[in-house]
Order: C-alpha cells, then sequence, then structure tokens
C-alpha cells in the first residue's frame, strides 16, 4: 500500500512542479524557477516517500567553487534526488537521452539546457559531451555524470564509460567523486515501486583532470574509479551500522 501511495507522490509531483518549471523557464525566462522547483521536488521525493538520507560530506565547503563535475556511481533513479538534496550548490546532470521523453521533468530539463546523451551512437555521444565541456567552461554550469552509464542491479561498481573523462580532460575539469549506498533498495533497477528505506551519501575530495592528459586517461578513470569505490564502501558500512542498530 506505501508503495502505492508513493508512486502516486511522484507522478504529481513530478507533473504539477514540471509544469510549473516549463511555465518559468518558457514564459518569464526564469531558470530559478527550474531550479526550485528541481530541489522542492527532490526533498518531497525523499521526505513525503519515507526516504532518510545521510549524508557525509568530506570534500571542504569552500572546494564548492563552480563550475564542478561531479562523479556518481549509479544504484537507482533515486540517486538524482539524493544527490540534489545533498549538494549545497545546484548541478545539471548529463542524462540518458530517454529521459527527455519523460512527461513534464524531461520537458523541463531540456528546456533548462540539460544534455542529453545517445549511448548507443557514437558520434552523437561526443557532439553532446562536446556541448556539456561548453556549458561546464563557458557558462560555469556544474554537471553529475555517472560514469557506469547506467544503474547497477546489485550495487556493484560497473566499468566506467570514457565520454564523461573526455570531458573532463577538455575542460580541465575539478571531479568531486561521489559514493551512494541504499537507493538500491529504495528503489530498484527494473522496479516501479519505491519502499521507505535509509541512503547513505558520502563526498569526497576532488580530483584535478587537469593534472592529466588524453594520454593517460585510463589513469584518470583508475583514480577516479578508485575514490568512488572507497566512498561506496564507506557509505555501504555506514549503512549497515545504521540498519543494525534500529
Amino acid at each position: 500500500m506505501r508503495s502505492l501511495v508513493n508512486i502516486l507522490i511522484i507522478i504529481l509531483s513530478t507533473s504539477i512542479l514540471g509544469t510549473i518549471a516549463i511555465i518559468g523557464v518558457v514564459i518569464f525566462r526564469s531558470e530559478r524557477f527550474f531550479r526550485r522547483c528541481t530541489i522542492l521536488w527532490s526533498n518531497i521525493l525523499i521526505d513525503w516517500c519515507g526516504i532518510e538520507v545521510h549524508k557525509n560530506i568530506k570534500c571542504k565547503r569552500e572546494e564548492f567553487v563552480e563550475p564542478i563535475l561531479f562523479m556518481s556511481n549509479h544504484q537507482s533513479h533515486y540517486d538524482i534526488p539524493t544527490i540534489y538534496v545533498t549538494l549545497p550548490i545546484f548541478t545539471m546532470f548529463l542524462a540518458k537521452k530517454e529521459l527527455r521523453k519523460i512527461p513534464f521533468l524531461g520537458w523541463a530539463m531540456w528546456l533548462t539546457g540539460f544534455v542529453f546523451i545517445d549511448r548507443k551512437n557514437r558520434e552523437e555521444a561526443f557532439k553532446s559531451i562536446a556541448e556539456a565541456a561548453d556549458q561546464f567552461v563557458n557558462e560555469r554550469r556544474s554537471i553529475v555524470i555517472f560514469p557506469e552509464g547506467t544503474r547497477s542491479k546489485d550495487g556493484v561498481l560497473q566499468p566506467f564509460k570514457k565520454g564523461g573523462f573526455h570531458l573532463a580532460i577538455q575542460a580541465k575539469a575539478k571531479i568531486i567523486p561521489i559514493g551512494i549506498w541504499g537507493t538500491i533498495f529504495v528503489l530498484p533497477k527494473g522496479s516501479w515501486f519505491v519502499k521507505p528505506g535509509k541512503v547513505v551519501i558520502t563526498i569526497g575530495e576532488p580530483i584535478y583532470a587537469s593534472n592529466y592528459t588524453y594520454e593517460t586517461i585510463n589513469s584518470l578513470i583508475d583514480t577516479v574509479r578508485t575514490s568512488i569505490q572507497s566512498l561506496i564502501d564507506e557509505s555501504k558500512k555506514k549503512w549497515e551500522e545504521i540498519n543494525t542498530s534500529r
């Protein structure tokens, strides 16, 4: 019963706030509408659906100077609102093109300038990476990337795609890694039912892509992967402690 209520909450909040965001962008030419609606939407999805987010921010506050390229593991669609309610700054997402078709939410994302990537078309994917790099450098927009490219079915960190790292090197980005644990139990891949639960998100120390080149891109990938895996392990340990102590 609770899962059905949660689905209703998600549908209503997405359609209502998505519509408001679209009106704000189209009529008032205000991206602020979208930002406020996105944060409110994320808080509704977390608080009203019974999700308890535990935050561990290891990165110093002064490091959150835009633009920043955040890279996170990907367990669930609920990673997105979890990230939004955690980060002290607003970010865009490098999203798969299928999300653009989602009524209200996808439309608002498109109107606000979110970059959508076609994972099946290499040429189009590189065009999207170039567009994201332009936004990052010239518009100073922070971006979140899931380097795995898709959600993990079992929580195990999957191989990383290189696209986001090409962006990082091209833009000489500051990368802040993120490790999430628990969203996989809230909304697993392939499920439509959101279950109340606990989530732990850990924000790591920055990694500077300016120290790498296209020739050493594999080294950058290994460095970021090692950092994200360590943060996942830390989040998982905290998640287990929280669940066994209550």
